[in-house]
């Protein structure tokens, strides 16, 4: 891919974690070569993946560093290479070339009135709608060509609600940088620090170098109704059994209060029936079953209709709450700092819970504290069916319903 071999620099120093490579080496082949000349022959340079130095064969001296805090990646003798920064995300990188002992090209990074291209990992449903709203924020900031990759799934929701932005699969040829936008877990390069120490989406931020918070994108319906009833969503499954709830028979309790407050209650997960780790979930037998795996916009003209929405700490919870409607959150695996911001959460504090985010323990290791005893995912089991219809009452009260 690129004309010399590559020498990767950081500022951090931090020993590359084996996780951490795959997904670097995918979002530098996105990236292609380095773009943009300086007027130099054989010197280019461009921030995408990172801080990027073409350096042709000479007698050359390059600085490398974070304007900001003058902290250096990498400053040195070196010839027919190309320089490339371990860090992907925001850096305030500053260049300095000298040939034969002269300067002759510098340049700080400046992201103002530039083609900028998104790249965006995987698809997971509930943190790519967080980082979204922040791709527009970063447009507004900068005045600035913005050329997002978006997971396939997303491409109808992001022609429909961000019409400013330029969709495409290839980055751009003289595209001046590139960001690989993602909720990871795993710093320092991909983002600054572990993603479970923050909400979602001020992984955006720290990925994007954003101060403010960006207005949320509204799902608006595109379809009108058609379901004349009042009728209420739901779902019960999640990736991993850490999310589900687990009281028994406490979906089934709760849908039958919910239809003896006359409602239809639909259960929209992918699949009725999921097996894992020695539990079944199924789909509360009161429920109407409007499962599948459905395009995000079918499920979006369902839910926007919703009097509310009851959830896990899901993908379908974030989808909920971006159509603005309200959102009862049952979660004992995360803090309430692990989703987005409802008076509508229930979890029991009184017992162990918030494994996700302690950054103590591997959180994909099943019920890390207390597996294989009385007290596995006693987080989920002690949530009981009263206090979720305590929460559901709240929000009809609030919301007048």
């Amino acid at each position: 891919m690129h004309k010399y071999p590559i020498f990767y620099f950081s500022i951090l120093k931090d020993e590359i974690q084996p996780e951490q490579i795959g997904r670097l080496l995918y979002f530098e082949k996105a990236a292609g070569d380095v773009k943009l000349e300086t007027g130099i022959d054989g010197l280019k340079f461009d921030f995408n993946a990172g801080a990027r130095l073409e350096v042709p064969e000479g007698n050359w001296h390059i600085k490398i560093s974070d304007f900001d805090t003058g902290l250096v990646g990498f400053d040195g003798e070196i010839s027919q290479q190309v320089l490339v920064s371990l860090e992907k995300y925001y850096v305030h990188w500053y260049i300095e070339a000298w040939l034969d002992g002269e300067k002759v090209f510098e340049h700080l990074m400046d992201l103002h009135n530039k083609d900028i291209y998104i790249f965006m990992v995987n698809g997971v449903l509930g943190d790519t709608i967080s980082v979204l709203p922040y791709i527009n924020e970063l447009k507004r900031i900068y005045d600035a060509n913005i050329f997002l990759y978006p997971p396939k799934s997303f491409v109808p929701l992001c022609q429909e609600y961000m019409p400013d932005i330029i969709l495409t699969e290839e980055i751009p040829d003289d595209c001046y940088v590139g960001f690989c936008l993602a909720v990871f877990d795993l710093p320092p390069y991909l983002i600054p620090d572990d993603s479970r120490r923050w909400p979602p989406y001020m992984s955006a931020k720290a990925i994007l170098g954003l101060h403010h918070t960006a207005e949320p994108i509204l799902y608006y319906p595109t379809a009108p109704r058609q379901i004349q009833e009042r009728y209420v969503c739901i779902a019960v499954q999640a990736s991993g059994i850490v999310k589900r709830w687990l009281y028994p028979d406490g979906w089934d309790i709760v849908v039958e209060y919910l239809k003896s407050l006359g409602y239809r209650v639909l259960c929209i997960d992918g699949a009725n029936k999921v097996e894992e780790n020695g539990y079944e979930i199924t789909m509360p037998a009161g429920a109407e079953d409007f499962t599948g795996m459905h395009p995000l916009m079918e499920r979006i003209n369902l839910l926007a209709y919703a009097d509310f929405f009851i959830g896990l700490g899901s993908g379908l919870s974030w989808l909920a709450d971006a159509c603005n409607i309200p959102v009862v959150l049952i979660s004992g695996f995360s803090l309430p700092i692990g989703e987005f911001d409802t008076p509508y959460r229930v979890y029991n504090q009184l017992v162990c819970h918030g494994c996700y985010n302690d950054l103590k323990v591997n959180w994909k290791e099943v019920c890390p504290y207390n597996k294989g005893t009385e007290r596995e995912f006693e987080c989920s089991k002690s949530i009981t069916p009263l206090q979720v219809v305590q929460a559901i009452e709240r929000l009809i009260d609030d919301k007048g319903l």
